[in-house]
C-alpha cells in the first residue's frame, strides 16, 4: 500500500506559524462564472468518484450519493469559498475509507488558517498540549467550548466533513479541523473569523480566551515548537518517554523512521517504527535485521515494537518485519512480545498489524487502531479542473483476514490512551502498562473450567469483573458468552441458557444480537411474553435483524 501521502504527518505537527496579515477572504459566489466553476468542480468530482474508487458504494447507496450532489449543487449561490470546499469534503467522506479523501485545510489556493494552538484527544478531553505563549495561561487546560457551543457538539458538527474509517480516525484528525476558524466558520460554528472565544477549564477554573489565527495549515514545517511557545510538559522533572524521542519531525520528537533502543535494566528492547517503508540511508530489512542479531546478542527479555505513529506505506514490506521477528522464540512469547498500537496506526501499518495479529504471539497495547482490518487503499489523485483541490480515491480492496472479519479496527489486548496526567509528567501510559503487565490465563479458558464445572455463579462473577475492569475496554466477551449460552441449550439445560442470555444483554445492553439470542432461548422455553419482549429490544437497536422479525411475526400470529 502506498505511503499515506504524509497526511498523518501533516496532522499533528508542532509547528511555526507565518506571522503576516491574512490572505484569506470569503467572499459569497454571486458572480455566475464564479458559481459556475465551482459547479463544474463538483459535477467533475461526482462523475469521477464512482469511476476511479475501487467500490465507491461501499457504505452508501448511489442514490444517496446522487441526492447529496445535487442538494450542495442548488446550494452553491450562497455559499463562501471556504464553504464549498468543506462541503466538497463532506461528500467524499461520506465514501468512508480513510484513503479517499479531500481536506481543504492543506489547500493552498483556500488559505485556511490555524489557531497557535496545539490540542490531543486524551483519554481525559481535549486538552491545549501547546500554544504561542500569548496564550500561555491556556496550556493545560481542558476545551469545554468554542464560541459557547460545548466540545461535543463541535466534534459532532465536524464528524461529516472528516476522512476516517473508525471513531479513532476522528479523534487523530478532528482536533486539527476544530484549530481553523475557516473550517469552524464554514460548518456554522463561529461566525466571526478574526477572533475566536475558547472556554478552557484549568486546575477547576473555567476562563475564556479571545484566540485569533496566525498563519496558514499549508505552512506547517516538521521541526518542533519554537520558543515563543508554552507546552503543558515544561514542569516535568521527568525525562522525554521514549516514543517522544524518536517521533516524525515536528511532531513528538526530532527525529523519524525507525530506530530501537535498549533499556538494560528492564532488559527491554524498544523498537519505533514510524513508516512501513525504506529509509534513504537504511532498508526496513536490513533494519529489521540488525534488530534480531541485537535481541540475540543481548539479553533481551521484552520487545516492544511501537506502531503508535505509524501511518503506513508499503504493505510488500510488511513479511520483511515479521520474519525476524518469528526467529525470535524466546521473544514471541505471550508476555515479552508487545505492540503498541493506536489512532495514527493506518493503512500499510494496519496490514503489519494483521500480520503480527495472525502469526505472532505479541499482546497489544494501547489504543483500537485508526483503520479497518480489512480496508480499501492504493489512493490515487485527481485535480478539480478550476479550484485545482486535489481528490484522493481508493484504487484496491485489500483483504488480509476473511470476509467476514468486520471489524473497524485492531482493539488492543491492553487499553492504555494517553492520559493528559501522564503526558504532562513525561509519562508513557502504554509503556507503563507493558512494564506493569503480568500474564492471565485468556478468560476463555478460565471460563470454559467454570462452565465444565458447572460452576456458572462464578462464571458469572468472572465475566462482569472482566467487562468492568478498564485494562479491556476494548475487548469483547459477548461471542464467548453466547456461545456457552448455546451449549447450554444443546445440553437441554434451558433454564441456565436463559441465564446466560440474560447476563450478555446485561452486559451488552446496545448488542441487538444478545437480545435475539434471549428471545430464542425464551421461545423454546413456551415463554411468549418475554420471547416478544426480547425481539422487539433486538429489533429497536437493529431494524434489519431479519431473525427477530421473522421470529416475532412468528410470535405474533401476523
Amino acid at each position: 500500500m502506498r505511503f499515506f501521502q504524509r497526511f498523518t504527518i501533516f496532522l499533528f505537527v508542532f509547528f511555526s506559524f507565518i506571522a503576516t496579515k491574512p490572505l484569506f477572504a470569503a467572499p459569497t459566489l454571486t458572480d455566475r462564472s464564479r458559481v459556475e466553476q465551482w459547479r463544474e468542480d463538483l459535477r467533475y468530482l461526482a462523475a469521477e468518484l464512482p469511476k476511479r474508487h475501487k467500490n465507491l458504494f461501499h457504505t452508501m447507496t448511489r442514490e444517496q450519493f446522487d441526492t447529496a450532489v445535487r442538494e450542495l449543487d442548488a446550494r452553491l449561490a450562497t455559499l463562501t469559498d471556504n464553504q464549498v470546499a468543506m462541503e466538497l469534503g463532506r461528500l467524499v467522506a461520506m465514501i468512508g475509507d480513510g484513503h479517499t479523501r479531500l481536506i481543504p485545510l492543506f489547500e493552498p489556493s483556500l488559505k485556511f488558517r490555524l489557531f497557535p494552538l496545539k490540542t490531543y484527544w486524551f483519554k481525559e478531553g481535549i486538552f491545549v498540549q501547546a500554544a504561542d505563549k500569548a496564550y500561555a495561561d491556556a496550556v493545560g487546560g481542558r476545551i469545554v467550548a468554542i464560541d459557547g457551543t460545548p466540545i461535543e457538539q463541535v466534534v459532532a458538527k465536524l464528524a461529516p466533513y472528516i476522512p476516517k474509517e473508525n471513531d479513532m480516525g476522528l479523534r487523530n484528525v478532528v482536533t486539527l479541523y476544530m484549530n481553523s476558524p475557516e473550517v469552524l466558520q464554514a460548518v456554522g460554528l463561529i461566525s466571526d473569523l478574526e477572533k475566536v472565544a475558547f472556554s478552557i477549564e484549568n486546575k477547576g477554573v473555567r476562563k475564556t480566551f479571545e484566540i485569533s489565527p496566525k498563519g496558514f495549515a499549508t505552512a506547517l514545517v516538521d521541526k518542533p515548537i519554537g520558543t515563543d511557545w508554552i507546552d503543558a510538559r515544561a514542569g516535568s522533572v521527568n525525562p522525554t518517554p521514549l516514543w517522544m524521542k524518536g517521533g516524525r519531525p515536528g511532531y513528538w520528537g526530532e527525529s523519524g523512521g525507525y530506530w530501537y533502543e535498549y533499556i538494560k535494566d528492564s532488559r527491554l528492547l524498544y523498537v519505533q517504527l514510524n513508516q512501513v517503508q525504506d529509509k534513504p540511508d537504511q532498508t526496513l530489512a536490513a533494519f529489521m535485521q540488525e534488530v534480531e542479531t541485537f535481541a540475540k546478542s543481548n539479553d533481551v527479555d521484552k520487545l516492544v515494537m511501537d506502531l503508535r505513529l505509524n501511518g503506513g506505506g508499503n504493505n510488500g514490506l510488511v513479511p520483511l518485519i515479521i520474519r525476524p521477528i518469528i526467529q525470535l522464540e524466546k521473544i514471541d512469547q505471550r508476555g515479552h512480545f508487545f505492540v503498541i498500537i493506536g489512532r495514527q496506526t493506518f493503512s500499510a501499518a494496519q496490514n503489519l498489524v494483521n500480520a503480527i495479529e495472525k502469526y505472532t504471539n505479541a499482546v497489544f497495547v494501547g489504543e483500537p487502531t485508526g483503520s479497518h482490518v480489512n480496508m480499501y487503499g492504493d489512493a490515487r489523485r485527481f485535480i478539480l479542473p478550476n479550484s485545482k483541490i486535489t481528490v484522493r480515491a481508493s484504487t484496491l480492496w485489500h483483504q488480509d483476514n476473511i470476509e467476514l472479519d468486520k471489524r473497524t479496527w485492531t482493539p488492543p489486548d491492553v487499553a492504555a490512551a494517553l492520559t493528559f496526567a501522564d503526558y504532562s509528567q513525561n509519562i508513557d501510559t502504554a509503556m507503563q502498562a507493558i512494564l506493569n503487565y503480568k500474564p492471565q490465563s485468556p478468560l476463555r479458558d478460565t471460563a470454559m473450567a467454570l462452565f465444565q464445572a458447572n460452576d456458572l455463579k462464578s462464571f458469572r462473577a468472572k465475566a462482569i469483573e472482566f467487562k468492568n475492569n478498564p485494562v479491556n475496554q476494548y475487548q469483547s466477551i459477548e461471542a464467548d458468552i453466547n456461545s456457552f449460552g448455546y451449549r447450554l441449550v444443546s445440553l437441554q439445560k434451558m433454564d441456565d441458557a436463559i441465564e446466560m442470555f440474560k447476563l450478555n444483554v446485561e452486559l451488552y445492553p446496545n448488542s441487538a444480537n444478545a437480545y435475539d439470542s434471549l428471545g430464542e432461548a425464551y421461545a423454546n422455553t413456551g415463554k411468549r411474553d418475554e420471547a416478544i419482549k426480547s425481539y422487539e429490544k433486538a429489533l429497536k437497536i437493529d431494524p434489519a435483524l431479519a431473525s427477530s422479525r421473522d421470529a416475532l411475526a412468528k410470535l405474533k400470529g401476523n
